[in-house]
């Protein structure tokens, strides 16, 4: 019984040691100066909305500076909060090494479809919905939406969803199924180019493939429309009749019709 006391005070004696030194060492590493500054961004291409050297000039103005100033100076939280509000910003994790340097990652938004409403100002989406404003310095090769488009561009530097209020009423929604089926589609994704949203509202698709206009319509029935519209240009890609045709129409059941020139 003696044994055992003795042995669980010696286990108390030592955890309580453990805690305290982990503290001490804690303490200590927070009282270490940073030795420097690492921003990685994380993105598909090699260049993208978000440029290094901006990236680290609004760290360093977070921060007064970085050099030399102790770890516990920085709140860490806080810069990445800071660096979600970036538009362009996906995801942004902070850390800080044990020689002291403080690592920053960034995950780029990825730019999914760019829609222009008809006063010509431009949007984009990512695959989650989110709306994000165009950047001046960089254009990402993306499906492009045009045409008959009502939809209120983004004030400032802010980020906003399709399924908020003020977007879901408005034809984004409904693109952002369209691109979503042709997106998921190897061969299609690849076909098609541009949406176009007529004045009658009906969508029509210009594929990279001959000169033709398709014509969806609605997106009623549309994995339907999508499987024929696949199945016609699989069969014609290769014959020269494809660019006889100046529209290819898929808005009624089960059926393509085509108007030559």
């Amino acid at each position: 019984m003696v044994k055992q006391i003795l042995s669980v005070f010696v286990w108390i004696v030592s955890a309580v040691g453990l805690v305290i030194l982990l503290a001490f060492a804690r303490h200590e590493y927070l009282k270490s100066p940073v030795t420097g500054l690492d921003v990685v961004i994380n993105r598909k291409n090699q260049a993208g909305f978000l440029n290094q050297s901006k990236l680290i000039a609004d760290v360093i103005a977070l921060t007064d500076s970085i050099e030399g100033k102790p770890i516990r100076h920085f709140r860490l939280r806080e810069i990445k909060e800071r660096l979600q509000k970036n538009p362009w910003v996906d995801e942004a994790d902070i850390s800080t090494t044990i020689n002291g340097r403080l690592k920053i990652r960034v995950k780029e938004r990825n730019a999914y479809i760019r829609a222009y409403n008809r006063r010509n100002e431009s949007i984009y989406i990512d695959h989650s919905g989110t709306i994000f404003p165009v950047n001046t310095g960089y254009a990402s090769r993306v499906i492009i939406a045009s045409g008959y488009l009502d939809f209120p561009v983004l004030s400032g530097k802010k980020t906003a969803s399709i399924f908020d209020s003020v977007y879901r009423k408005t034809e984004l929604p409904e693109l952002f199924r369209l691109n979503n089926a042709l997106q998921a589609d190897a061969f299609l994704s690849v076909l098609i180019d541009q949406i176009y949203m007529n004045s009658l509202h009906e969508i029509e698709l210009t594929p990279k493939i001959g000169s033709a206009t398709v014509v969806l319509g609605s997106l009623e029935l549309l994995p339907e429309k999508l499987l024929h519209l696949k199945a016609f240009y699989k069969q014609k890609a290769m014959s020269e009749e494809l660019i006889q045709y100046q529209r290819i129409n898929l808005k009624f059941s089960n059926q393509i019709v085509c108007t030559k020139r």
